[in-house]
């Protein structure tokens, strides 16, 4: 969060950090537009350079990755053909979800799996 930013997470905890689009560019978002959850009161300016630990980001052309710990809701899609989070909130009734991984060289959403 910029400045002394404080928002309150799904469980009402205050926070002073939120997850970001890793795979994004940061010198093209925004802090609204690089938080993976919609926070309001999250400005939609540039993000200030000294606010960014790193300048790398995760390439489309980098190995495939797997994560979780997003609490995503929805219809389990890929955030890019390198990219799958399999966390969508299955302990607060969201959906259990796998990926089938064949040799694809790229992912594709007829591959999640979910319940």
């Amino acid at each position: 969060m910029p400045g002394n930013g404080i928002f309150s997470d799904k469980d009402g905890t205050d926070r002073t950090h939120t997850r970001i689009k890793w795979w994004e560019n940061p010198a093209h978002m925004t802090y609204k537009s690089i938080s993976v959850e919609p926070i309001p009161n999250l400005p939609d300016q540039a993000i200030n350079p000294a606010d960014k630990s790193s300048a790398h980001w995760y390439q489309e052309n980098d190995k495939k990755v797997f994560f979780g710990h997003y609490w995503l809701r929805g219809e389990p899609s890929l955030y890019r053909n390198n990219i799958c989070c399999l966390d969508y909130s299955v302990a607060r009734q969201g959906k259990l979800v796998a990926y089938r991984l064949n040799s694809e060289e790229r992912l594709d959403n007829k591959n999640f799996v979910y319940v």
